[in-house]
């Protein structure tokens, strides 16, 4: 296997969807919001993306750090952020392509879940790509109990915030984005749900 289609083969299957409508250009500033140990940046740091990676945790940097070793590849530290993304000192809307793969569904309640939001599409420039997986109710209905505040307990034993397809919706009209595919829902053996969520931000005027 060539290194590019390795690299890919660690990338979320539901991102390369999106390269491959060629919305995820090669130049482009690309952040990982959340990037833990970094499984989806190999590839585009070896196709010419400008990337930064954004997380809480300092050893998911080791590992990031780690990972791209092994690849032959390297983030400067400049391009590496330490904290969660509510406050990180990053301009606004100074990336083209924003990833929050697996981030939104660890909120503690709603405000905390549209603060995270907020504060993830305030990076993302005019024409830009917004892209999110996170858990949802779609499917499991019947096996999910809530905890308040819109948390559940899964069936695969874990608490997680949920969304439902109409939240979302509600959401990319109140930031006034741009829904670039249907919401799409993956149901994992009735477990747990994972949808994938792609919006952009329209040019001014």
């Amino acid at each position: 296997m060539n290194q590019d289609l390795e690299d890919l083969s660690r990338t979320d299957v539901y991102l390369i969807d999106q390269i491959l409508k060629g919305r995820i250009v090669p130049g482009s500033r690309l952040i990982d919001v959340g990037c833990g140990g970094g499984r989806n940046l190999p590839w585009f740091l070896r196709n010419g993306f400008d990337v930064t990676a954004l997380d809480p945790n300092p050893e998911a940097f080791v590992v990031l750090e780690e990972e791209l070793r092994c690849r032959g590849l390297e983030l400067p530290a400049s391009r590496r952020v330490l904290g969660f993304v509510e406050s990180a000192d990053l301009p606004a809307q100074s990336f083209d392509v924003v990833l929050s793969n697996a981030v939104l569904h660890f909120a503690r309640g709603h405000a905390h879940f549209r603060s995270m939001l907020d504060a993830t599409w305030r990076l993302v420039a005019p024409g830009g790509l917004f892209f999110a997986r996170l858990t949802s109710s779609v499917g499991i209905e019947p096996g999910i109990r809530p905890l308040g505040d819109g948390r559940f307990w899964l069936p695969d034993d874990s608490e997680r915030y949920l969304v439902t397809e109409r939240a979302l919706l509600g959401e990319t009209e109140r930031l006034g984005a741009e829904l670039m595919d249907p919401i799409k829902s993956t149901v994992v053996q009735s477990l747990r749900t994972m949808t994938t969520w792609v919006m952009r931000r329209p040019h001014p005027g």
